[in-house]
């Protein structure tokens, strides 16, 4: 990974809590240095296995080995940091992202774009796509005090591309029993064809009214749009992922390693077998509450033009897992195509969802859950409040044997 010559106030690593009585997420671990060969299609049998398992039931893992040191993952850490202490409130106004307007994210999204149940959220984002770097492109969408650092904001976002994903991509193929390049060829020249998006993030604390409004959750429970989601780890304990006894547990920090979800997109054309992951921002534990959450993101989508049909005649799986579906609830696209219209785009799907999300649409059904319909899919934001620790809950259940 290159560097470039520009000096940055370090990133120092916020302490991790030392609350002992959190409920994690017991989750898989992919060791990614496992998957090997020029293209990255030599997977070990009980890789597949196992990192199958897990997303048909969690659809959460952890990563491990992916080939960066720490110090290169400090480094982009720092950038993160830069780019929302060191640049202007100028400019990042002047290279907002249009998310209304085209349904991209890419450039500057401001704190209150998104609104829950009238609270307006505290998260800054600058979000990175694919086709952002081309030399026309690059001057048009980010400010002149980003420039330098172009380089190296797009090197680390096509490592996360062209190996991590790829590395990802040959495990789900074969877990849905194609050839191990078959997702990946959905999802390759990215810079051409693809809308992946590269995304720096700096959640502030909300003010104790608005954050009691909504019981801790600082972003709703929801599934992300794309195919697979990649989140750098970091220290601050405020990821909860709702596992498959419906309950909600945190995940817990690695250093140097990822945390890995599906999205919408996987889960629609593997037919259901691969879950996309319901998952939300809470506040964080007491000894945390004082820092600033920042975050990186690689949310990597099938190209542009993808149809989001499931893979029915490709795999046995998908079929299989798709008679299912349709049995219980329909086919995904039925109501779409009762419309007349056509089975959503991985593109599509994704700026569908971008303009629709926190736009407050959603009507609260009987489950106390925000549910909206896109594309004639029912989409939900889950509502509830955050966790208590076990401490908390123990002496709940004690009060009430009690009385």
């Amino acid at each position: 990974m290159p560097s470039t010559s520009a000096t940055l106030p370090p990133w120092v690593p916020p302490k991790p809590t030392q609350e002992t009585d959190l409920e994690w997420a017991p989750l898989t671990t992919l060791d990614l240095s496992t998957i090997t060969g020029d293209d990255y299609t030599s997977v070990p049998s009980s890789v597949v296995s196992a990192v199958g398992e897990a997303f048909s039931r969690d659809g959460f893992i952890y990563a491990e080995n992916h080939g960066l040191t720490w110090d290169h993952v400090l480094r982009q850490f720092a950038i993160g940091q830069y780019a929302f202490n060191g640049v202007s409130e100028a400019d990042k106004a002047a290279y907002k992202a249009d998310i209304l307007g085209t349904g991209s994210f890419v450039g500057y999204k401001e704190q209150g774009h998104w609104k829950l149940n009238g609270v307006k959220d505290r998260i800054e984002q600058l979000n990175f796509g694919s086709r952002s770097f081309a030399p026309e492109e690059r001057k048009k969408l980010f400010p002149p005090s980003l420039q330098e650092l172009l380089p190296e904001i797009e090197e680390f976002a096509r490592f996360n591309h062209a190996v991590i994903l790829r590395k990802i991509l040959s495990v789900l193929s074969l877990v849905l029993k194609l050839p191990a390049d078959y997702l990946w060829n959905l999802s390759k020249e990215p810079e051409k064809r693809g809308l992946d998006l590269l995304r720096y993030a700096m959640y502030h604390t909300p003010d104790n009214e608005d954050d009691e409004k909504l019981g801790g959750v600082r972003l709703q429970g929801h599934t992300d749009f794309n195919s697979v989601s990649i989140l750098w780890s970091q220290p601050i304990t405020s990821l909860e992922v709702l596992m498959p006894d419906n309950q909600w547990r945190l995940v817990k920090h690695r250093d140097n390693a990822l945390v890995i979800n599906l999205g919408d997109a996987m889960h629609f054309i593997s037919g259901g077998y691969l879950k996309q992951t319901i998952h939300r921002v809470v506040a964080p534990p007491a000894d945390q509450s004082h820092y600033t959450r920042l975050g990186i993101f690689y949310f990597a989508l099938f190209n542009d033009e993808v149809s989001l049909e499931p893979l029915e005649e490709e795999s046995e799986v998908v079929r299989e897992a798709y008679k299912q579906v349709k049995a219980k609830e329909g086919g995904f696209w039925d109501v779409a195509k009762s419309k007349g219209e056509p089975v959503p785009t991985a593109g599509g799907w994704e700026r569908l969802r971008v303009k629709a999300y926190g736009q407050q649409h959603a009507k609260k059904a009987d489950d106390g859950h925000d549910v909206e319909e896109i594309a004639g899919q029912k989409v939900t934001g889950y509502n509830g409040e955050r966790v208590k620790s076990k401490a908390v809950l123990g002496a709940q259940q004690a009060s009430v044997k009690a009385n």
